[in-house]
């Protein structure tokens, strides 16, 4: 990565578009200690970059053209539909850009090396809204040829943001299914149990409560118990798992319908490649 004249251990990300998922991003970065990550942000719609967090590592840009002029990486964070305009801007400073991320579903590696031309290293990834707090998954893809050394860079970059996998480029769209869509799955099943404790007769806050608290106990047992199955075992042989109301789950098909569901969400990620037919 280019270093900063003054600082050679400074790094400048320009981040192109911050509704949702680029100001998350820009959330992630600023919460942790990565001092040496500065940030520079543009988006065409003024007022939202005006809603992100004041800190002295992240200016705004006056354009795209000023943004990838002053930063070592730039990240787009934009909707596929502006991916022809952001790429055709970058162009012209991609001599000083070191590498371009892309976050735009359905926009190829390939695609963005013919907007691009020769010069920055491009890689692709897919994170969720969990990178705000640290917490996130992101799927890091790399362009057929790119050194390790920039892999390992773009790594490092992204680790204070959650979990980064390394993952052939024509499996994002399956990370995006699982990763993307996932937290709302999860939710929906905790949905069901606040009401079914609800219904016995819980107080919705404390139903929330304790769900919550399960949640969290299934995630911080999790890498104690190897995989899902084997949390499950181990809960059902100290006693913890009632077998009988595990069973109606079994029988109601919960886990064909989330197969089913991550089948439907990845089917629809990958309706939005170009040239797709909706």
């Amino acid at each position: 990565m280019r270093a900063d004249e003054h600082d050679e251990s400074r790094v400048t990300v320009g981040i192109i578009g911050t509704g949702n998922m680029g100001a998350a991003l820009v959330r992630g970065w600023l919460r942790s200690d990565e001092a040496e990550v500065h940030l520079l942000v543009w988006d065409k719609v003024e007022a939202s970059t005006g809603r992100l967090p004041i800190s002295p590592r992240l200016g705004v840009a006056e354009s795209i053209d000023d943004l990838a002029a002053r930063a070592d990486v730039v990240l787009v964070v934009v909707k596929p539909k502006d991916a022809g305009e952001v790429f055709g801007a970058i162009a012209g400073h991609s001599g000083g850009v070191r590498m371009v991320i892309s976050s735009m579903a359905g926009v190829a590696i390939e695609r963005m090396r013919a907007a691009l031309g020769p010069g920055p290293v491009l890689f692709r990834i897919m994170p969720n809204l969990g990178v705000e707090l640290g917490v996130g998954a992101i799927a890091l893809a790399s362009e057929s040829g790119a050194p390790e050394a920039d892999t390992a860079a773009v790594i490092r970059l992204l680790e204070p943001l959650g979990h980064v996998e390394a993952v052939p480029e024509e499996l994002l769209d399956v990370v995006t299914a699982v990763s993307g869509s996932g937290p709302a799955f999860l939710a929906l099943a905790m949905e069901g149990l606040e009401d079914g404790a609800v219904a016995a007769g819980l107080s919705r806050p404390a139903a929330r409560v304790m769900v919550r608290q399960a949640a969290l106990e299934t995630a911080r047992l999790l890498p104690y118990s190897g995989s899902p199955a084997g949390l499950k075992d181990r809960l059902a042989a100290g006693g913890d798992l009632d077998r009988a109301a595990f069973a109606v789950l079994q029988e109601r098909g919960v886990q064909a319908a989330f197969r089913q569901a991550v089948r439907a969400a990845l089917e629809r990620s990958r309706r939005l490649h170009p040239g797709s037919d909706s």
